[in-house]
């Protein structure tokens, strides 16, 4: 169930990725045979977002592997995204950066090209010596993260699992504000966000232990899923 206006408030991220797991439209993943399940697979945004999507896919028992969007800041403001950048180079840019005409600020440029290198490591360390994820055909794809704020990165990750050609795509959030929500459903077969309370400032509201997750912690979880 989806809760509008009242806060859920989660324990941690992994309590978050239960509770995410518990929904009705993932449990009937749950359910199915092994065969079917292979059609299936959690796709995180690290960091916070792989320990999440542990939970939810050592629950749901399917697979589980990782996209690497990076946010663009905004010049001034560090927490508020303009847009954001895969790990193929791919550009996303959101109405706010157009509108201020800030997409070709030196500054802006720069960054964008701070978080492209950036992708680049992470995808390096996190996956080693695993196989690339070059195509989705035939499968869905359950994107996770800890939370939505402008919803820059997940729009991105949506735009990088389309470019490999995912059949069908599912978001799955603990929280975010119900505009960045209603923003990113129409680009998606499905979105789950357990929460959307009124007022919503940042997703570490949700949380009653928000803790920065370390490189060491997402290498250790993907042990698990190694091909």
């Amino acid at each position: 169930m989806t809760h509008h206006g009242e806060t859920i408030i989660f324990r941690d991220r992994t309590d978050a990725g239960r509770q995410l797991a518990a929904h009705s439209e993932l449990q009937r993943i749950k359910s199915l045979s092994s065969n079917e399940k292979r059609s299936y697979l959690v796709i995180s945004l690290p960091r916070g977002g792989t320990v999440v999507g542990d939970e939810v896919a050592q629950l749901l028992g399917i697979t589980h592997d990782l996209v690497f969007p990076r946010k663009i800041p905004c010049p001034g403001d560090e927490e508020f995204a303009i847009g954001a950048v895969s790990e193929f180079g791919n550009v996303f840019w959101n109405d706010y950066a157009r509108q201020h005409n800030l997409i070709d600020e030196p500054s802006v440029q720069q960054s964008k090209k701070k978080q492209i290198d950036e992708a680049q490591r992470r995808k390096q360390v996190y996956r080693g010596k695993r196989q690339q994820m070059n195509d989705l055909s035939g499968k869905t794809a359950i994107l996770v993260d800890d939370g939505l704020a402008t919803g820059a990165t997940m729009k991105s990750a949506i735009n990088t699992c389309k470019h490999l050609n995912a059949k069908s795509i599912i978001v799955a959030v603990p929280c975010g504000p119900d505009d960045t929500v209603e923003e990113i459903r129409p680009t998606v077969d499905k979105i789950i966000c357990l929460t959307m309370p009124y007022g919503f400032c940042a997703v570490g509201q949700c949380y009653q232990s928000f803790s920065q997750t370390m490189d060491e912690e997402v290498i250790e979880i993907m042990k698990k899923y190694q091909d």
